[in-house]
């Protein structure tokens, strides 16, 4: 009988132990969840162009998703250049043509200075459409030390038909003098802003031109030509006024876009429309230009 209470005794005790044991084993704290991985560093702006050094600028694709990832930069005010895009006239290829100067090019120039945009707009000497490529853009801007480079481009067509003066015509003599053609000039002009600094190509502006006029019979080619300069040289001071306005949409789309991605605003400087803040405007008042005390000379 003591060994069978020995025994009963024995085994409670064991019992007991092994549900403690369990207990403990239950309450015992959770171990504590994984340290979280740090979010990657936003990609820096480019600080120089990624494009081959070659007339074509090639690009990879490890350097075309760079540009995509990087974020936008747009510093202003800043000095800029026209630079006048023309249609060789050599069947042969495409070799200088200095011998014209679009007729848009110095209303649009004039037109852009009077914002506070740009410190400084110059006009380029014109390049031929495919001369060359846009590392050698870069070079011809670096040679004038600009930021920024607008590409200007006109794209015109010419044509004449007759009108219901030229029922005149039947006379004889009123062929001599009557209006009996129309002349047309149709098309579109262009300004395309390029970062000088990256390579890259930011927006294009584009406005398009109609202008038609009567004439005579005599001279058709020069009134044409005199109808199509007349048009640009309306019509591109609006070309730059939508550029500026382009130039302001840029930005705020650029500092969108880098917020989301970055959250840095500060690669974006802007100044508001409206007059110049170092460039002077050249219907505005000029800084007058002390001259230096003079000196004697004895005799």
């Amino acid at each position: 009988m003591r060994v069978a209470n020995l025994l009963l005794v024995s085994l409670v005790v064991t019992l007991t132990a092994c549900g403690a044991s369990k207990m403990r084993m239950a309450s015992s704290a959770m171990p504590s969840a994984q340290p979280s991985i740090a979010a990657p560093a936003a990609p820096p702006p480019l600080d120089r162009s990624v494009f081959a050094r070659d007339p074509n600028g090639q690009l990879s694709e490890e350097m075309l998703q760079k540009i995509l990832a990087a974020p936008i930069e747009l510093d202003l005010p800043s000095r800029v250049g026209v630079l006048p895009i023309i249609t060789a006239t050599d069947w042969r290829g495409p070799s200088p043509d200095y011998e014209r100067v679009p007729a848009g090019v110095s209303p649009l120039v004039a037109q852009l200075r009077r914002d506070a945009a740009f410190s400084l707009v110059t006009e380029m000497m014109p390049i031929p459409s495919g001369s060359l490529g846009m590392e050698a853009l870069r070079e011809a801007a670096a040679r004038y030390r600009l930021r920024y480079v607008i590409l200007y481009r006109e794209v015109l067509a010419r044509k004449n038909h007759l009108n219901a003066w030229a029922w005149g015509y039947i006379t004889g003599i009123g062929a001599l003098f009557l209006p009996g053609k129309q002349n047309e000039v149709f098309g579109y002009i262009e300004a395309t802003m390029f970062d000088v600094k990256t390579g890259l190509l930011m927006f294009t502006t584009r406005r398009s031109v109609y202008a038609s006029a009567r004439a005579n019979e005599w001279r058709t080619d020069d009134k044409l030509a005199q109808l199509a300069s007349n048009t640009v040289s309306k019509f591109s001071p609006n070309l730059a006024l939508d550029f500026l306005l382009d130039v302001r949409r840029f930005a705020n789309a650029a500092v969108a876009e880098n917020n989301k991605r970055t959250g840095n605003q500060d690669l974006v400087n802007v100044p508001g429309m409206g007059g110049p803040t170092v460039a002077i405007d050249p219907n505005g008042p000029r800084a007058e230009i002390v001259p230096p005390p003079s000196s004697t000379v004895a005799n």
